[in-house]
């Protein structure tokens, strides 16, 4: 019995121990551990799947090389026509023109006019027209005679101004060409006044320079206005009645046509004068002289007039005239 209760009491302790040693311990008070996720790679790319670079070309523009009309250009006969040309924005010019048939009267045209790429050509529409009339005492009247002109300008070869007017029927302006004046040397005109012929025969260094007086054509009488001179080139210029007539003497060069008329004519012809010259003459009427030039020694002579109004491109000098006219010129 004895023995029993010992054993018992012997297991009792053996099963208290392996409690005690099997229970589980206290858990610790520890922060929650966070793993991040491992980034994504991007899958890697050949050069045909590459997206193509964009390709931005380069366009040129188109320069266009426009003609310069800006400046101040001169009628080469007479001189008596000044024409100013002002650039004023992109294709926009301001134009002002001055013909001067005397002393005491003059024509004016004043217009906007437009550069046009197309036509090449610089074109004006409501031009105003008007005749200015001066009196003694310094004062003048205006009679305008249109105030909605057209017409154009352009550049001949020679690089001379070409004007054309539509209203030719009422200014006179067919087709005229004017020369640029220079102004690289600061002088806006090459020609220089004188006094009298002597004094423009001088100052071209011409010898001497005769000119026709108080000679009389169909009851008109010639009367000489003014003298000037430029190198190696005397003029006289004056009118017949309503027509306005010019006379140069220079020295022979390599043109005998000293004029500076570069207009066609219908008609041309020749004849001799009493000293066995040849006088070529030109008009728009057979027979009736416009322009005349020819060679005396070592000089070239001209002679050229021009009408007004109708007469503009019709009015000339029949040949008993112009015969005596050559013989009185040198």
């Amino acid at each position: 019995m004895k023995k029993k209760l010992l054993m018992a009491l012997i297991g009792t302790a053996v099963l208290s121990m392996a409690a005690c040693t099997t229970a589980a311990p206290e858990a610790e008070n520890k922060e929650p551990v966070v793993t991040e996720a491992a980034p994504t790679e991007a899958p890697e790319t050949t050069p045909e799947d590459a997206p193509e670079e964009e390709v931005i070309e380069e366009v040129e523009e188109e320069v266009i090389d426009k003609p310069d009309f800006t400046g101040t250009y001169s009628e080469p006969i007479s001189g008596r026509c000044t024409i100013n040309i002002e650039h004023i924005s992109g294709d926009d010019h301001k134009v002002n023109v001055q013909w001067s048939s005397s002393a005491f009267e003059s024509a004016f045209w004043e217009m906007d006019a437009t550069y046009y790429i197309s036509t090449g050509l610089l074109e004006y529409t409501g031009a105003k027209y008007y005749i200015r009339t001066y009196s003694e005492d310094g004062t003048y009247t205006d009679d305008v005679k249109y105030t909605d002109g057209a017409g154009e300008f352009w550049f001949e070869e020679d690089g001379s101004l070409g004007w054309r007017s539509a209203n030719s029927d009422i200014d006179g302006i067919k087709w005229e060409t004017f020369e640029r004046l220079p102004v690289s040397n600061g002088m806006a005109n090459p020609w220089s006044e004188a006094d009298s012929a002597e004094a423009a025969a001088e100052g071209a260094e011409v010898g001497y320079f005769t000119i026709p007086a108080d000679k009389e054509y169909n009851g008109q009488m010639l009367n000489i206005s003014s003298f000037r001179y430029m190198e190696h080139l005397a003029e006289a210029e004056g009118a017949i009645g309503a027509a306005d007539f010019v006379i140069r003497k220079g020295l022979k060069q390599e043109s005998e046509d000293v004029s500076g008329d570069y207009n066609d004519y219908a008609y041309s012809w020749s004849f001799k004068s009493n000293d066995g010259f040849d006088i070529n003459c030109y008009g728009n009427e057979e027979g009736k002289t416009m322009k005349a030039i020819w060679l005396s020694d070592n000089f070239s002579y001209s002679f050229f007039v021009r009408g007004q109004g109708d007469e503009y491109d019709t009015y000339g000098l029949d040949e008993d005239m112009m015969k005596t006219l050559v013989e009185l010129i040198q």
